[in-house]
């Protein structure tokens, strides 16, 4: 299982971020291999609209669990859309 947290640096003990959408990177732990990569979120500088295509990139990742403080309204209906749990 893959589960994704917001993250502020580019390490996996990186603090987690308070954003989700633009959160500058995102921290990837695989529960099966006990496995931690990040990765650069391609879209925390978009302009607008970037909580749905942050979820696209999650998809894209293989996240089946998102671990976040707080949610925009997009965000959280593009997640419940993908299937990804979310926990807050």
């Amino acid at each position: 299982m893959i589960v994704c947290i917001p993250s502020r640096g580019s390490t996996a003990d990186s603090q987690m971020d308070d954003r989700f959408g633009r959160a500058p990177y995102f921290a990837f732990f695989d529960t099966e291999t006990n496995s931690a990569r990040v990765e650069q979120n391609p879209h925390a500088g978009g302009s607008g609209g970037v909580g749905p295509m942050a979820v696209q990139f999650l998809v894209k990742n293989n996240v089946q669990i998102l671990i976040a403080p707080r949610l925009g309204g997009n965000a959280d209906e593009a997640l419940k859309a993908s299937g990804i749990t979310v926990i807050m």
